[in-house]
C-alpha cells in the first residue's frame, strides 16, 4: 500500500447485462437461453465458471458447457477449445463455441442446422472447392463467424462452430 492508494479510485467489476435476444446479442457474446448466461467474446472463460466440465489435453483445454440452448431455440450440446500456443498467459480466452456429431444422424443433423441458421441469417456463402461429399457454409455478423460443415469421408460427421473471429 503506497502513500497515494488511498486517492485511487477503486475498480469495480464491470456489470454485464444479459441481453434478451441472442441474435441481436451474438455481435458481442454467445446467450445461453435456458439459463440466461451471457458471455462475452473475448471474456475469461475461468472468471465466470459456467462451464460444466474442463479437459486438459497436452495441447488445449476442452470446457463442455452441456446442452444449450442458442440462436432462438438451438439446443445442442456445446463445448470450446482453448489452444494453449493461441491463449495468452494464463486467462482462457473465449472465443468460439462449438458442435460436433459424427454417424448416421449427420447428415440429418446438417440439414435441420443449415435450415435453422438460414432461417435466421439468410443465404450462407457456400464453398465449391471441396471433396466430393463435403460442403462447407458460413455466415458473417460483423467480427463473428458461424461456420457449418459436413464431411463424408469414413463415417459422416457435421461440425458448427460460431466464433469471434477478428
Amino acid at each position: 500500500m503506497g502513500l497515494f492508494s488511498i486517492f485511487k479510485k477503486k475498480q469495480e467489476p464491470e456489470k454485464v447485462i444479459i441481453p434478451t435476444d441472442g441474435i441481436k446479442a451474438l455481435a458481442d457474446g454467445i446467450l445461453f437461453e435456458d439459463g440466461d448466461v451471457f458471455l462475452k467474446w473475448g471474456a475469461d472463460i475461468e472468471a465466470s465458471k459456467f462451464y460444466a466440465k474442463k479437459e486438459y489435453r497436452a495441447d488445449r483445454v476442452i470446457y463442455q458447457w452441456g446442452e444449450k440452448s442458442i440462436l432462438n431455440g438451438l439446443k445442442l450440446p456445446l463445448k470450446t477449445v482453448c489452444w494453449n500456443h493461441k491463449q495468452h498467459g494464463d486467462i482462457k480466452s473465449f472465443e468460439s463455441v462449438d458442435f460436433l456429431v459424427e454417424g448416421e444422424a449427420a447428415e440429418g443433423q446438417f440439414r435441420s442446422l443449415k435450415e435453422h441458421i438460414e432461417n435466421i441469417f439468410g443465404a450462407p456463402k457456400s464453398y465449391d472447392d471441396l471433396q466430393p461429399g463435403e460442403v462447407s457454409l458460413e455466415w458473417k455478423i460483423k467480427a463473428v463467424k458461424i461456420a457449418l460443415n459436413f464431411f463424408n469421408k469414413e463415417r459422416p460427421k457435421v461440425q458448427l462452430e460460431i466464433g469471434w473471429w477478428l
